[in-house]
């Protein structure tokens, strides 16, 4: 199966150009306060207390600063496939360790757009693509696949990492951060709430591409850091991601 590769602004397009998922997310953006300018998106995950996300981008410094520093200590040459990018700061922070080359992928063109217009490092670029339509294309080719903050945006989380596995060279790792899981009584509840917190927002058919994933669902995963809950390390610690990394390794 052949496809064109085009590259429009430094994006690289394997797959078609699609609207509907995109126009939803940019108006839900928008009104959390997430389309950022290229200066802010510049010094993410810092942020400065004006930006009325900061709390969240405070926690997610940590949660961030973690997986670099794993990576860093690979101490080896690293291709990094970072799946559902955005506007590119976490993509561009792993393309910053030594001896790596990253993509970053998304088919939200907006953000995409404006990550490769900030971003540019020899061993970094940006694609737009849907893994799904031309999965041959990746086959084999990363020791590592990151997806940050962005599972919940696949419907079928088997499928996802099943097709994600076949991107991986020996020995390669996917790892998923800043994700929300639920048990299974939890989803429904869930997914409620996402429903009436859209329909505050306006934008009542986003809710139709947000997906409530089972923990049960990464049961073959190797947890490297689960938030601690207890009153007494909340009494004692500064305040940490509340969401659980995990790591699967291809053998």
């Amino acid at each position: 199966m052949a496809f064109k590769l085009e590259v429009i602004d430094n994006v690289e397009f394997l797959t078609l150009k699609k609207d509907s998922f995109s126009l939803e997310y940019l108006t839900v953006r928008e009104k959390e306060g997430r389309l950022l300018t290229d200066f802010d998106v510049k010094s993410l995950p810092i942020t400065n207390k004006k930006n009325s996300n900061y709390k969240e981008w405070k926690l997610r410094r940590k949660s961030t600063q973690r997986i670099l520093n794993y990576l860093k200590n690979k101490n080896k040459p690293l291709n990094i496939l970072d799946i559902g990018c955005g506007n590119g700061w976490f993509t561009n922070h792993m393309a910053s360790i030594e001896n790596v080359d990253v993509i970053g992928l998304d088919i939200n063109l907006d953000e995409l757009s404006q990550a490769a217009r900030i971003f540019k490092k020899d061993n970094l670029k940006f694609v737009y693509a849907d893994i799904f339509e031309i999965p041959y294309f990746f086959e084999n080719k990363y020791n590592i696949i990151t997806l940050n903050a962005c599972l919940q945006y696949f419907e079928d989380i088997e499928k996802l990492i099943s097709v994600l596995e076949t991107f991986l060279k020996p020995n390669g790792e996917i790892h998923i951060i800043d994700s929300p899981l639920y048990r299974k009584e939890e989803i429904h509840n869930a997914k409620k709430r996402t429903k009436d917190y859209y329909s505050t927002l306006g934008a009542p058919e986003m809710s139709k591409y947000y997906f409530h994933h089972c923990i049960d669902n990464l049961q073959d995963f190797e947890v490297l850091h689960a938030p601690k809950k207890s009153k007494l390390h909340k009494l004692i610690s500064k305040r940490d991601s509340p969401f659980f990394w995990y790591k699967k390794t291809i053998k």
